[in-house]
């Protein structure tokens, strides 16, 4: 995603007046030209400042020659000019949702972005506050891949909040740009706004869950971790749903799948290097293999690549290679030699997630909380294209899919808060869900796994 397009919702910002304090901002004149004296509040940066009162930066540069070397100073007193022959009276409005293009970032964008509500409906019976913790990295200058994907989930959970909205529900959204640092988290976690919050969605690192974890345990917030698959035994609570599944978790799926095949396959582990340790994640499917009594037999890298491997395949069966390791590079080296037993033999490869975008000629098999096949995407694509204006990434998995069926997920577990709906098979758009009580953690995992061939 260019650095031209990054897209910021804004959902129906609460104003009174054009002062962006909650007290109305004392007019001055100077010269026989009106000022607005607003005096500097915590963490706001030029940008916001000029947005709340509707005047162009340079103008408020003009009127304050000091900003250009001090910058904005918090408690200081500045001039706004007004804009217009009336002054503005003080009153409430709430704004409908309406999108933001940002040509570029301001290094003195606020770190806290605060969306109050969705539409105003002051009708809708059900009300919730839901913050977000994100690595959005909105004042980077040079955006990485994986800043991109960050931002494609938030652009495509604010299309679910979106949707809530217009089905009647009143969701105040605040959205808080976090550091990869557990120090980063202390100043946020301060704000009062987390007194009357309901759920959490983030953190995304995995040194930060511990300390969110422990902080939103105190009041039983509902916590969603979308991104981490390895969450610490002790430090969480009952409300954390993890959505990625544990290794462990996902070893089992295969296992069981497997073991529905045992007459129609023969599974071989293949050792690597002597040298190369074997991953913990591959430790598990091996665990699984034993306790599901499926039969294996056990080979090397090197006996494939002098063509010795044969004596561990059956040419009646399918054979499922099982690499123990993890090295592209490693599996790379002995596709020729795999390739010219393919017409003796029926090869398949029990691939890795960080494969797929590599270009195998083998048969894989795998596991998903992802479908291959994206359907309903319709309503979902018109949204996204009349708001944010800009193509969707293609890259699979969509984050924005991502973004978009977990959080409108989660709204809805939110809305019943019922165990017996934590545990119903959900599917989205893209991802498959169903919640069950972790065996690591004292919260739920989502276990809803599908094997995937191709």
């Amino acid at each position: 995603m260019n650095l031209k397009r990054i897209l910021i919702l804004v959902f129906g910002v609460m104003t009174l007046g054009v002062c962006a304090q909650s007290t109305p901002c004392p007019i001055d004149t100077i010269d026989g030209r009106p000022y607005y004296l607003y005096t500097v509040e915590k963490g706001i940066g030029l940008y916001r400042v000029s947005k709340n009162f509707g005047v162009p930066q340079e103008k408020i540069l003009e009127a304050n020659p000091s900003l250009q070397a001090s910058g904005l100073v918090f408690g200081a007193t500045i001039l706004i000019p007004i804009i217009g022959d009336e002054p503005v009276v003080e009153k409430k409005e709430v704004k409908k949702l309406t999108f933001r293009k940002i040509e570029r970032v301001a290094k003195d964008t606020v770190t806290v972005l605060k969306e109050d509500t969705l539409d105003g409906n002051s009708q809708a019976t059900d009300s919730l506050r839901i913050a977000m913790m994100l690595p959005l990295h909105a004042n980077a200058i040079k955006r990485s891949a994986t800043m991109d994907k960050f931002m494609d989930f938030y652009m495509g959970a604010l299309i679910a909040i979106y949707e809530a909205q217009k089905a009647g529900k009143y969701i105040e959204l605040f959205t808080y740009d976090v550091e990869k640092t557990t120090e980063s988290l202390s100043s946020i976690l301060s704000d009062s706004v987390w007194q009357d919050v309901d759920a959490i969605i983030g953190p995304a690192y995995t040194q930060q869950v511990q300390k969110v974890t422990a902080f939103t345990e105190r009041d039983s917030i509902w916590t969603l971790v979308p991104f981490i698959s390895e969450l610490p035994a002790k430090g969480t609570h009952p409300h954390v749903f993890q959505f990625n599944p544990s290794s462990q978790t996902e070893a089992d799926v295969f296992a069981k799948y497997l073991s529905n095949l045992q007459d129609t396959v023969n599974c071989v582990v293949i050792q690597p290097k002597e040298d190369e340790s074997v991953p913990k994640s591959i430790q598990y499917i091996h665990a699984a293999l034993q306790e599901y009594e499926i039969p294996t037999t056990t080979t090397t890298i090197r006996d494939i690549l002098m063509d010795s491997i044969e004596f561990a395949l059956v040419e009646d069966k399918e054979n499922i290679l099982i690499f123990n390791t993890e090295k592209y590079n490693n599996l790379q080296s002995v596709l020729p030699h795999l390739f010219r037993l393919v017409g003796k033999y029926q090869i398949t490869l029990y691939s890795r997630y960080s494969w797929q975008s590599e270009k195998i000629l083998l048969p894989q098999i795998y596991t998903s909380v992802f479908q291959e096949s994206l359907d309903s995407l319709d309503t979902y694509e018109e949204i996204y294209n009349e708001y944010f204006d800009v193509a969707p990434s293609s890259q699979y998995p969509r984050y924005d899919l991502l973004g978009y069926d977990l959080t409108k997920h989660f709204l809805h577990l939110l809305a019943q808060k019922d165990t017996a709906v934590l545990k119903e098979s959900w599917t989205g758009v893209q991802s498959v869900i169903q919640y069950q009580p972790s065996t690591k953690h004292r919260g739920f995992e989502n276990q809803k796994i599908v094997v995937i061939r191709k």
